[in-house]
């Protein structure tokens, strides 16, 4: 897991990355669902989303990921914006991202991967302040 002390809080690719990869990453033996890796991607997260995920709280954990206590290996690949999208600006940026999640049970198991792509959108107050995602939609 990435460490927000460790990433660079003016890369906004930096920034994208480690809540995407938080926000995947989810462990059947301590999480009880989604929100709770929401929840640690905070740190990367404007306010105002952080809560309206609080809202949204997605479901639990499918039954076969306790069985197995399996985890999601999260790789991520960068990908090219989609058409229409503009170049950064200094307070705004956008990053687009290919996820595939494995899930990996303690005993062994393997579930099937799941696809998605990422589509990230980062605000900042200032040219030269931190980074922050302000929503994050999937496809």
């Amino acid at each position: 897991m990435p460490d927000p002390k460790k990433i660079n809080q003016e890369d906004a690719t930096a920034i994208s990355r480690a809540a995407v990869q938080v926000m995947w990453t989810v462990d059947a033996a301590i999480d009880t669902g989604q929100l709770d890796a929401f929840k640690r991607a905070e740190p990367y997260l404007t306010p105002v989303y952080t809560a309206q995920l609080r809202t949204e709280a997605p479901g639990d954990l499918p039954a076969s990921w306790r069985a197995h206590r399996a985890y999601a290996k999260v790789r991520l690949t960068r990908q090219p914006p989609e058409s229409g999208v503009g170049p950064d600006s200094p307070i705004l940026a956008h990053r687009q991202w290919l996820i595939v999640v494995t899930p990996t049970g303690r005993d062994g198991w393997t579930g099937p991967q799941v696809h998605a792509i990422a589509f990230v959108t980062l605000t900042r107050a200032a040219a030269r302040g931190a980074w922050r995602v302000s929503t994050v939609t999937t496809a």
